[in-house]
């Protein structure tokens, strides 16, 4: 009986498999761009950014509340961004941003959310001299900087420009925002916690 039953489990693993056989997917149709995915020969497709110089360009609207905004002007020889060289604070800070027409960079970049914690020689976490047992309940504290936050250098992390491409799957994603005045500016710093306290 226990020979028959092995028989019988072979059998039809022979059969999925001959079957699975038979609707086998070439993998030139398994992804998005349809094409082999050894990839040997593949090429990105073309992307045409813009050549618009800063000040000039149409801004973007925030694809939802609190997004990063996208870069709508070229970033041509303004990239790499190095923490010796960011020519994008040239424009976007905030005492310069709104005499030359330029987004501002938000509060939020100027903030600090790292908790003041250090290691004390037993390997304990230490909070304001205190030892903390357990680390998910530190909270999250803001702390106000008067530059911009060294963690923030990287602009190009967040905001990217947009290119003028067709996209391999459809967005329908719909953003909602309660007040108008988010489609192009940041309240971040202002709901940072909501929901928490």
């Amino acid at each position: 009986m226990k020979k028959s039953l092995i028989a019988m489990a072979a059998l039809s693993v022979m059969a999925l498999s001959v079957s699975a056989a038979e609707k086998a997917i070439p993998d030139e149709e398994l992804g998005l761009r349809k094409t082999s995915l050894f990839e040997e020969k593949v090429a990105p497709p073309k992307a045409q950014y813009t050549k618009a110089a800063p000040g000039t360009a149409k801004r973007f609207e925030r694809s939802y509340v609190n997004a990063p905004p996208l870069i709508p002007h070229s970033v041509e020889g303004l990239l790499p961004i190095t923490r010796k060289n960011n020519q994008c604070l040239g424009c976007h800070m905030p005492d310069v941003a709104k005499s030359v027409g330029a987004t501002p960079i938000p509060p939020s970049h100027f903030t600090d959310f790292r908790p003041k914690t250090t290691l004390d020689k037993k390997g304990e976490v230490v909070k304001e001299g205190k030892v903390i047992k357990n680390t998910t309940d530190i909270v999250t504290v803001a702390h106000k900087m008067k530059k911009l936050n060294p963690a923030r250098f990287n602009c190009s992390q967040c905001h990217v420009p947009q290119a003028n491409v067709k996209p391999l799957v459809e967005n329908t994603f719909k953003p909602v925002f309660t007040d108008p005045a988010l489609k192009s500016k940041s309240n971040l710093i202002d709901v940072i916690d909501e929901g928490v306290k």
